[in-house]
């Protein structure tokens, strides 16, 4: 599945109530770099930017969401890895995001 059309999934999903489980690489602005090891969140649901956050780049690079605590995350959105939503029995999707 492309990322692009799995993460407007996302957004749908939640619109109707639903929730999806995700794994990707956390990147950290401080070191400049990617973890090397995969983070699920489970339960989560899309989320509009806060008033508070502010970017040196293109907010569009990042995707946001709650997890399933109700806590508010984010990530790059080329580092999502692997999605699933509830609403077909949280069936894994490997994203794509370049043609090779």
């Amino acid at each position: 599945m492309s990322g692009y059309d799995a993460l407007c999934r996302a957004e749908a999903v939640t619109a109707l109530g639903g929730t999806f489980d995700m794994a990707f690489y956390p990147y950290s602005r401080a070191k400049g770099e990617a973890s090397a090891e995969l983070q699920v969140c489970r339960g989560c649901r899309t989320r509009l930017q806060m008033p508070h956050e502010k970017w040196n780049v293109d907010g569009a690079n990042y995707f946001l969401f709650d997890n399933a605590a109700g806590e508010h995350r984010m990530c790059w959105r080329v580092l999502i890895r692997w999605i699933s939503f509830s609403d077909e029995d949280n069936k894994l999707y490997k994203l794509i995001w370049y043609d090779e």
